[in-house]
């Protein structure tokens, strides 16, 4: 009997060769996946950092800058001197005098305007301690302001605004900080004047530092005139200038106004000052009062002590406001 032949076992399919980890190919391939992921990551980043460092900030209104009233009382004295302006004083003559209005029944008025205060408190000092009703005109910036102004007020002395005016000859010569400029526009110039005012406690009226050029500016005067009645102030024009065209401008706006009629130590000498005050009682006997303008100067403080016998006898000193409601009323 044949025996049977058992079925040939069917060939296996041979294997596919798996993809390892250690492929040379996918090695490759996850290398430059990482990189691009990578170069993807730090283009991102930079255009965001560029985005937000290019982005402009939130605007935020800045806040006021409050107005430096009070002035260190500790540290070095400010000695800067305040320019005047280059101008023949002998040549800008006083207003023509007027004939006496009414009789003067308590003595004839005159005022003396110390100008240029705020930058030496010892001589400032000096002049309160002739106890005198003389009137202060005080620079706006000056650095000694409201220490000078507190003792003049306690001294029956009347503080008035410097207000710095743009002169001819500016640039060349600057009147300093706080200055009205013909440049300047209406908002301008109102602005400013109003920021000087406010750093003068117990003003009661204000004359010009130089001013030979804004002066004889119609325009500008009448705008100045305006903040000046509102606030109800008067105005001594120290006649810089022939060519001042205050009077008319006041006249338009009722504002109370007066003229300086004498300075008194542009020439600083003792014999000058005294010249100068005597020229003061003569002008303020012919037409019944006067306005003499004097600075802090050591010449002008010495003859003024010295004089004031003669001049208590031949007049009647007072404050600035008191001539000019006087020779308005």
């Amino acid at each position: 009997m044949a025996k049977k032949r058992s079925p040939k076992p069917k060939a296996r399919a041979p294997k596919k060769k798996r993809k390892t980890a250690f492929s040379p190919k996918l090695q490759l391939m996850k290398i430059i996946a990482g990189l691009t992921i990578l170069v993807c990551l730090v283009i991102a980043a930079g255009l965001l950092a560029n985005h937000l460092l290019m982005r402009p900030a939130p605007s935020v209104a800045p806040a006021p800058k409050p107005i430096p009233i009070r002035e260190p009382e500790a540290g070095p004295v400010h000695h800067s001197v305040p320019d005047y302006e280059a101008f023949n004083r002998e040549a800008v003559p006083p207003p023509a005098p007027i004939q006496r209005i009414k009789p003067v029944t308590n003595g004839i008025p005159v005022a003396i305007i110390i100008d240029d205060i705020g930058y030496d408190r010892k001589m400032a000092d000096g002049f309160l301690g002739l106890e005198v009703p003389l009137t202060f005109s005080v620079l706006p910036m000056g650095t000694f302001n409201h220490s000078i102004i507190d003792k003049a007020l306690k001294k029956d002395v009347e503080i008035m605004l410097h207000q710095p005016m743009e002169p001819d000859n500016y640039p060349d010569v600057n009147p300093g900080p706080g200055a009205l400029l013909t440049s300047m526009t209406p908002d301008a110039l109102i602005a400013q004047l109003n920021e000087n005012l406010a750093r003068i406690p117990g003003v009661k009226g204000v004359n010009n530092h130089m001013g030979s050029k804004l002066t004889a500016s119609a325009a500008q005067m009448r705008q100045i005139f305006t903040i000046l009645k509102k606030r109800q102030l008067f105005f001594v024009d120290s006649r810089t200038t022939a060519e001042t065209l205050c009077r008319p401008s006041a006249e338009l706006l009722h504002l109370p106004f007066a003229e300086r009629d004498v300075f008194i130590d542009h020439i600083q000498t003792e014999k000058f000052v005294r010249k100068q005050l005597k020229l003061l009682i003569k002008r303020a006997q012919k037409q019944g009062y006067a306005i003499g303008i004097a600075h802090p100067h050591p010449v002008t403080l010495k003859v003024l002590k010295e004089m004031l016998p003669e001049l208590k006898e031949s007049v009647f000193l007072t404050h600035a406001s008191n001539v000019v409601a006087f020779q308005q009323g």
